[in-house]
């Protein structure tokens, strides 16, 4: 060996194999060396009674002699915590217990609050048979269905806040809750409130209709004078619809219109509602201005462009398009969009922008889509107000007339887009206009918030103060929604608990469009890729809601012996990464009350049969009965009255010839032949 100093690489190390041993042996010699003393160790009462020297001694010579060194004497197990449950209501706590650590998903509920109750009441913590280490005793059918759900409610759904709401849609008699009335968010639930509101207000059958005005076109198809936009506040109105109002203005002969197109100032009145253009940026040669294309195309757009094409696909930078309104140099109002920065060469990129004037952008679509059909227009757009309109028309002689019209979809149908497809802003939309009809005044949120509480208070005896909600759609972070009150508004908008003193026919109607609203399981809207299933598939029909941390379900489940519940279920707290498995939780839950109702179903049937049997059993016992009874009370004659029939007289043959059974030996008597 060298004497040079060994430098760390060169110390030699323990083989693997060696140190495996040692771990090994080690391993061994407790397994075999500790369970051996607490085998002979004295049981507790006896080493008390002891010195503690002697009670220890033979411990410490065992563990020199087995092992061949000293050992650590065996550590003493850790004490175990007792089993919390869940206390009564009312009860105190039998100690002082360290708090659960508290995050900001915990903090909203303790897992062990989720216990459900059966029929309004709060069940016993342990099920009857199952404490003590017994045998389960065979639970009825709303207590296997509470632990059940109670599994999910542990499990999946452990962290955050569920509320649970569950009656018989029919009756409204309850079966399961959990925290029923704890105030948390439904998200897009609220929608099952704002289009039962709208529909109640204006009917399922209502439609929205945009008008063109004007004087009637002479012989030549000639308008003198001014046509005027006349809107509803139609939240469908689309561009097609526009373009749908001049080709029928076309089709009904006219060719020229001398005079303006007006409109409103009230944007909403008779503009789109959601007035935008595609601005499609496309690359030219590098170092060249991109083309910029504009649809739909109208005077009312201005173009500024400011980009230029790189020479590679791939550039520093980006594209930006933005656009405001501009005073042209006619002092007409103009639409100005600014295309700057640098496209890619050989890119295309689209982008959507919109617009608040509406009113503008609409009829300016209007008049480019007249002059696009042959109709020639020889005035601009203007904003002007109808009254002053019609004055101006009647006092020139020309009383203006619809010359074409445009008629949205019946309500029933854009309810029906709205809870299916959860879409927020045509619900916002939809409440604030119908609240804005029926009052003859302009749509707003408060007053579609003001005919939704009315709608609660009127339907539902909901007041005001007991829930908030700030929006048609839900699309808020401080609705205040219980389980219960949702499970109130799915049965007042299904027609199965309807107001006192109200028009039967109208809330008929009015429930049959507001169901045919919601989603159907496996079908279509927001559950069609839920519920797929045989099992389900069709028969739920509900309302989803998603916030990052708010999931909701309610709806209707159809049974298969035709009982329906009527659930609610919300879970707020959760992370946002767990949306899925939340939304499953909740589907888990469904399939147990679905399975719940399949044993009702059966149970019924059963009940039946043997109802059946037993009243085919009672009537055959009472037609027996009636049979022994008739047999021994004899005929109506008595006995006093036997042997009228004899005479004295001999019996004459019959009038058909018959002859006697035998030879009379004396009257009134046969004797055997």
């Amino acid at each position: 060996m060298s004497a040079k100093a060994a430098t760390p690489s060169t110390i030699p190390a323990c083989p693997p194999a060696a140190r495996r041993w040692r771990r090994l042996r080690t391993l061994v010699v407790a397994l075999l060396v500790v369970p051996g003393l607490l085998a002979v160790a004295p049981p507790p009462a006896e080493a008390e009674s002891r010195p503690a020297a002697q009670a220890r001694g033979p411990a410490k010579k065992k563990l020199r002699t087995e092992a061949g060194k000293k050992a650590a004497p065996p550590r003493k197990a850790p004490a175990r915590k007792p089993a919390t449950r869940a206390a009564a209501p009312g009860a105190k706590p039998a100690g002082k217990a360290a708090p659960p650590r508290r995050t900001a998903a915990t903090a909203v509920r303790p897992t062990a609050a989720a216990q459900v109750m059966v029929h309004g009441a709060l069940r016993a913590a342990t099920p009857p048979g199952r404490a003590l280490g017994r045998a389960a005793v065979e639970l009825d059918r709303e207590e296997a269905t509470a632990l059940a759900i109670e599994e999910v409610l542990r499990g999946p759904l452990r962290v955050g806040t569920t509320g649970l709401y569950v009656v018989d849609a029919a009756t409204g008699d309850e079966l399961f809750a959990v925290h029923p009335d704890d105030p948390l968010n439904p998200a897009s639930n609220v929608k099952l409130i704002s289009t039962a509101a709208a529909v109640d207000l204006l009917g399922p059958d209502f439609r929205y209709t945009t008008r063109v005005l004007g004087p009637a076109p002479d012989d030549h198809g000639v308008v003198a004078g001014d046509v005027y936009l006349l809107g509803t506040y139609d939240p469908t109105l689309t561009v097609d619809h526009v373009t749908g109002l001049a080709r029928e203005l076309a089709a009904a002969g006219i060719t020229r219109i001398d005079g303006d197109v007006l409109v409103g100032p009230v944007s909403t009145r008779d503009g789109i509602y959601r007035s935008r253009v595609k601005v499609e940026v496309t690359a030219g040669a590098p170092g060249a201005a991109p083309a910029v294309a504009v649809t739909p195309a109208t005077e009312f757009v201005v173009v500024e462009s400011r980009a230029t094409t790189g020479k590679k696909a791939r550039v520093k930078g980006a594209l930006t398009t933005t656009s405001t309104i501009v005073t042209a140099a006619d002092g007409a109002p103009r639409w100005q969009i600014t295309v700057a920065g640098t496209i890619g060469k050989g890119k295309r990129i689209t982008r959507w922008l919109t617009t608040r004037e509406r009113h503008l952008h609409t009829a300016h679509v209007l008049r480019a889509a007249l002059r696009g059909g042959g109709v020639e227009v020889t005035g601009q757009v203007a904003v002007r107000e109808l009254p002053a309109y019609v004055d101006q028309s009647v006092t020139g002689g020309r009383l203006p007339v619809t010359l074409a019209v445009h008629r949205s979809p019946p309500l029933e149908r854009i309810i029906a887009q709205v809870n299916k497809r959860s879409i927020n802003w045509l619900s916002d939309r939809v409440v604030a206009t119908a609240a804005a009809l029926a009052q003859d005044e302009l749509p707003s949120m408060d007053r579609g918030l003001d005919a939704m509480y009315a709608w609660l208070a009127r339907a539902t005896r909901i007041e005001r103060d007991d829930l908030l909600v700030d929006t048609g759609s839900g699309l808020s972070y401080r609705t205040r929604f219980s389980a219960r009150q949702i499970v109130d508004v799915l049965r007042a908008g299904a027609g199965l608990a309807p107001p006192p003193g109200a028009d039967p026919a109208h809330v008929a109607a009015c429930a049959a469009a507001w169901r045919r609203s919601l989603a159907v399981a496996g079908v279509d809207g927001t559950l069609r890729h839920r519920f797929k299933t045989r099992k389900l598939r069709g028969r739920v029909v509900g309302k989803t809601g998603t916030l990052s941390t708010v999931i909701a379900l309610s709806g209707l489940l159809e049974g298969p012996g035709g009982r329906t519940l009527a659930f609610a279920l919300v879970t707020n707290g959760h992370a946002p990464s767990r949306k899925h498995q939340v939304r499953t939780a909740h589907e888990q839950v469904i399939a147990i009350l679905d399975d719940y109702l399949v044993k009702v179903a059966r149970a019924e049937a059963r009940d039946a049969t043997t109802a059946a049997a037993a009243e085919a059993a009672a009537a055959e016992a009472a037609a027996a009965e009636a049979a022994a009874a008739e047999a021994a009370a004899g005929d109506d004659l008595g006995e006093d009255d036997e042997g009228d029939n004899e005479t004295d007289a001999p019996l004459a043959p019959a009038a058909t010839g018959d002859t006697l059974p035998g030879p009379v030996t004396a009257p009134g008597r046969v004797t055997e032949p």
